[in-house]
Protein backbone atom coordinates (compact mmCIF):
# COMPACT_ATOMS: atom_id res chain seq x y z
CA UNK A 1 0.00 0.00 0.00
CA UNK A 2 1.37 3.44 -1.16
CA UNK A 3 1.54 6.38 1.77
CA UNK A 4 -1.19 8.23 -0.24
CA UNK A 5 -3.29 5.22 0.24
CA UNK A 6 -2.75 5.05 4.09
CA UNK A 7 -3.84 8.72 4.62
CA UNK A 8 -7.39 7.73 5.75
CA UNK A 9 -6.29 5.06 7.99
CA UNK A 10 -3.89 7.75 9.36
CA UNK A 11 -6.28 10.29 10.02
CA UNK A 12 -8.71 7.99 11.25
CA UNK A 13 -6.17 6.84 14.36
CA UNK A 14 -5.02 10.36 14.53
CA UNK A 15 -8.56 11.12 15.49
CA UNK A 16 -8.66 8.86 17.85
CA UNK A 17 -5.71 9.68 19.26
CA UNK A 18 -6.44 13.29 19.63
CA UNK A 19 -9.56 12.59 21.15
CA UNK A 20 -11.26 14.84 18.35
CA UNK A 21 -15.57 15.68 18.50
CA UNK A 22 -15.36 17.05 15.24
CA UNK A 23 -15.33 20.56 14.16
CA UNK A 24 -11.97 21.60 15.80
CA UNK A 25 -9.08 24.18 13.71
CA UNK A 26 -6.56 22.11 12.78
CA UNK A 27 -2.68 23.17 11.64
CA UNK A 28 -0.78 21.50 9.40
CA UNK A 29 2.70 22.22 8.97
CA UNK A 30 5.27 21.18 6.26
CA UNK A 31 1.63 20.15 5.07
CA UNK A 32 2.89 19.07 1.34
CA UNK A 33 0.75 18.57 -1.32
CA UNK A 34 -2.29 18.70 1.38
CA UNK A 35 -3.04 15.02 1.69
CA UNK A 36 -3.73 14.82 5.29
CA UNK A 37 -4.96 18.53 5.73
CA UNK A 38 -7.61 17.34 2.92
CA UNK A 39 -8.35 14.08 4.69
CA UNK A 40 -9.23 16.09 7.76
CA UNK A 41 -11.16 18.60 6.39
CA UNK A 42 -13.06 16.03 4.41
CA UNK A 43 -14.38 15.08 7.81
CA UNK A 44 -15.56 18.64 9.33
CA UNK A 45 -12.09 20.04 10.69
CA UNK A 46 -11.52 23.51 9.83
CA UNK A 47 -7.80 22.92 8.54
CA UNK A 48 -5.01 25.19 7.84
CA UNK A 49 -2.06 24.00 5.70
CA UNK A 50 1.45 25.75 5.34
CA UNK A 51 4.01 24.73 3.06
CA UNK A 52 7.02 26.65 1.79
CA UNK A 53 6.93 24.57 -1.94
CA UNK A 54 4.79 26.95 -4.06
CA UNK A 55 3.49 23.87 -6.59
CA UNK A 56 2.51 21.95 -3.35
CA UNK A 57 0.37 24.88 -2.16
CA UNK A 58 -1.48 25.20 -5.52
CA UNK A 59 -2.64 21.54 -6.03
CA UNK A 60 -3.49 21.37 -2.03
CA UNK A 61 -5.71 24.96 -2.89
CA UNK A 62 -7.08 22.93 -6.20
CA UNK A 63 -7.97 19.41 -4.18
CA UNK A 64 -9.75 21.87 -1.46
CA UNK A 65 -11.89 24.18 -3.96
CA UNK A 66 -12.67 21.35 -6.36
CA UNK A 67 -14.00 19.35 -3.01
CA UNK A 68 -15.59 22.61 -2.20
CA UNK A 69 -13.71 21.62 1.45
CA UNK A 70 -13.13 24.14 4.71
CA UNK A 71 -9.32 24.25 4.27
CA UNK A 72 -6.95 27.42 3.67
CA UNK A 73 -3.79 26.64 2.44
CA UNK A 74 -0.87 29.26 3.04
CA UNK A 75 2.34 29.17 0.66
CA UNK A 76 5.12 30.54 3.68
CA UNK A 77 8.42 29.66 5.91
CA UNK A 78 7.32 27.82 8.97
CA UNK A 79 10.10 30.16 10.86
CA UNK A 80 7.45 33.35 9.93
CA UNK A 81 3.63 32.38 10.46
CA UNK A 82 2.08 34.14 13.08
CA UNK A 83 -0.60 32.59 14.42
CA UNK A 84 -1.16 33.06 18.69
CA UNK A 85 -3.88 30.58 20.64
CA UNK A 86 -5.72 30.01 17.75
CA UNK A 87 -5.61 25.70 17.22
CA UNK A 88 -7.02 23.24 18.97
CA UNK A 89 -4.25 20.72 16.96
CA UNK A 90 -1.15 21.00 15.36
CA UNK A 91 0.33 18.47 12.91
CA UNK A 92 3.68 17.81 11.85
CA UNK A 93 3.55 14.72 9.90
CA UNK A 94 5.69 13.04 8.13
CA UNK A 95 8.62 14.93 9.29
CA UNK A 96 6.90 17.51 8.97
CA UNK A 97 9.88 20.02 8.83
CA UNK A 98 11.36 19.16 12.01
CA UNK A 99 14.95 19.14 11.89
CA UNK A 100 15.10 20.02 8.54
CA UNK A 101 16.87 23.22 9.17
CA UNK A 102 20.75 24.68 9.07
CA UNK A 103 21.05 24.59 13.00
CA UNK A 104 19.87 24.28 15.99
CA UNK A 105 18.35 27.66 16.44
CA UNK A 106 16.49 27.67 13.40
CA UNK A 107 15.15 24.16 13.71
CA UNK A 108 14.05 25.31 17.91
CA UNK A 109 12.24 28.26 16.24
CA UNK A 110 9.91 25.82 14.37
CA UNK A 111 8.62 24.72 18.01
CA UNK A 112 8.21 28.21 18.83
CA UNK A 113 5.62 28.11 15.90
CA UNK A 114 3.90 25.43 17.24
CA UNK A 115 3.48 26.08 21.01
CA UNK A 116 2.02 29.95 20.05
CA UNK A 117 -0.60 28.15 17.84
CA UNK A 118 -1.80 25.99 20.06
CA UNK A 119 -4.48 26.91 22.20
CA UNK A 120 -4.32 26.42 25.72
CA UNK A 121 -5.40 22.45 25.90
CA UNK A 122 -4.49 22.29 22.57
CA UNK A 123 -2.62 19.52 21.71
CA UNK A 124 0.52 18.71 18.98
CA UNK A 125 1.38 15.15 17.11
CA UNK A 126 4.80 14.45 15.38
CA UNK A 127 5.81 11.91 13.07
CA UNK A 128 9.49 11.68 12.95
CA UNK A 129 12.50 9.81 12.84
CA UNK A 130 14.28 8.86 16.38
CA UNK A 131 17.29 9.82 17.45
CA UNK A 132 17.50 7.15 19.99
CA UNK A 133 16.95 4.99 17.57
CA UNK A 134 19.67 6.58 15.28
CA UNK A 135 22.15 6.23 18.37
CA UNK A 136 21.19 2.76 18.20
CA UNK A 137 21.32 1.67 14.44
CA UNK A 138 23.03 3.44 12.41
CA UNK A 139 24.80 3.23 9.64
CA UNK A 140 22.51 1.54 8.17
CA UNK A 141 21.54 0.27 4.80
CA UNK A 142 18.28 -0.75 3.60
CA UNK A 143 17.58 -2.57 0.09
CA UNK A 144 14.12 -2.68 -1.45
CA UNK A 145 13.24 -4.10 -4.90
CA UNK A 146 10.99 -2.22 -7.06
CA UNK A 147 8.92 -2.84 -10.48
CA UNK A 148 11.46 -1.12 -12.72
CA UNK A 149 14.92 -1.26 -10.13
CA UNK A 150 16.07 -1.46 -6.71
CA UNK A 151 16.48 1.15 -4.43
CA UNK A 152 19.31 1.83 -1.67
CA UNK A 153 18.59 3.81 1.25
CA UNK A 154 22.10 4.75 3.24
CA UNK A 155 21.57 6.17 7.00
CA UNK A 156 24.97 7.31 8.56
CA UNK A 157 25.05 9.27 11.91
CA UNK A 158 27.09 12.65 12.18
CA UNK A 159 26.67 12.22 16.51
CA UNK A 160 28.13 15.54 17.16
CA UNK A 161 25.77 17.30 15.52
CA UNK A 162 22.96 14.70 16.19
CA UNK A 163 21.95 14.81 12.51
CA UNK A 164 21.25 12.00 9.87
CA UNK A 165 23.03 12.13 6.75
CA UNK A 166 20.96 9.95 4.51
CA UNK A 167 21.60 9.08 0.89
CA UNK A 168 18.92 7.33 -1.54
CA UNK A 169 20.40 5.59 -5.11
CA UNK A 170 17.76 3.68 -7.92
CA UNK A 171 19.42 1.13 -9.66
CA UNK A 172 17.41 -0.15 -12.60
CA UNK A 173 17.33 -3.77 -13.51
CA UNK A 174 20.05 -4.50 -15.99
CA UNK A 175 22.67 -1.99 -15.09
CA UNK A 176 25.74 -2.44 -13.15
CA UNK A 177 25.22 -1.78 -9.11
CA UNK A 178 27.58 1.43 -9.47
CA UNK A 179 27.18 4.08 -6.98
CA UNK A 180 26.40 7.69 -9.33
CA UNK A 181 29.31 10.33 -8.41
CA UNK A 182 27.77 13.38 -6.52
CA UNK A 183 24.89 11.82 -4.99
CA UNK A 184 23.27 14.18 -3.18
CA UNK A 185 22.72 13.28 0.55
CA UNK A 186 20.34 15.00 3.24
CA UNK A 187 20.86 16.29 6.78
CA UNK A 188 18.18 16.30 9.30
CA UNK A 189 18.26 16.80 12.97
CA UNK A 190 17.17 13.80 15.01
CA UNK A 191 15.78 14.20 18.53
CA UNK A 192 15.69 11.35 21.46
CA UNK A 193 12.68 11.30 23.44
CA UNK A 194 14.03 12.74 26.33
CA UNK A 195 15.60 15.81 23.84
CA UNK A 196 11.75 16.49 22.75
CA UNK A 197 10.50 16.48 26.45
CA UNK A 198 12.97 19.11 27.37
CA UNK A 199 12.04 21.05 24.33
CA UNK A 200 8.31 20.85 24.75
CA UNK A 201 8.63 21.57 28.56
CA UNK A 202 10.51 24.97 27.88
CA UNK A 203 7.72 26.08 26.19
CA UNK A 204 4.98 24.95 28.34
CA UNK A 205 3.96 21.73 26.59
CA UNK A 206 4.53 18.14 27.69
CA UNK A 207 4.73 15.19 25.54
CA UNK A 208 1.86 12.66 26.78
CA UNK A 209 2.56 9.56 24.30
CA UNK A 210 5.56 8.21 21.98
CA UNK A 211 4.39 5.02 19.69
CA UNK A 212 5.98 3.24 17.38
CA UNK A 213 4.15 4.69 14.24
CA UNK A 214 0.62 4.76 13.99
CA UNK A 215 -0.80 2.09 16.24
CA UNK A 216 -0.42 1.84 19.97
CA UNK A 217 2.43 0.44 20.74
CA UNK A 218 4.98 2.90 22.92
CA UNK A 219 7.72 3.92 21.26
CA UNK A 220 11.26 1.98 21.92
CA UNK A 221 14.96 2.44 20.80
CA UNK A 222 14.09 0.07 18.24
CA UNK A 223 11.47 2.54 16.97
CA UNK A 224 12.57 4.22 13.25
CA UNK A 225 9.88 6.26 12.93
CA UNK A 226 7.61 7.46 15.79
CA UNK A 227 4.39 9.53 16.70
CA UNK A 228 4.60 11.92 19.23
CA UNK A 229 2.18 13.50 21.01
CA UNK A 230 2.27 16.46 23.11
CA UNK A 231 -0.04 19.20 24.80
CA UNK A 232 0.13 22.98 26.17
CA UNK A 233 -1.05 22.79 29.63
CA UNK A 234 -4.74 24.57 30.06
CA UNK A 235 -3.38 27.79 31.64
CA UNK A 236 -1.13 28.66 28.32
CA UNK A 237 1.88 26.95 30.42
Amino acid sequence: MSWVEETPAQVDFLTRLLGLRGGERVLDLACGFGRHSIELARRGYAVTGVDITPAYIEYARATAEKENLSAAFVCADLREIACTAEFDVVLNLADGAIGYLENDAENLKIFDRIAAALKPGGKHVMEVCSGDYARKHFPRRHWEAGGQALSLAEFEWDAPAARMIYTGYTFPYGQPLVKPEGAGATSTRLYTLAELGSIFADRGMKVRAALDGYCDSPASDDSFEILVLSARGAGGK
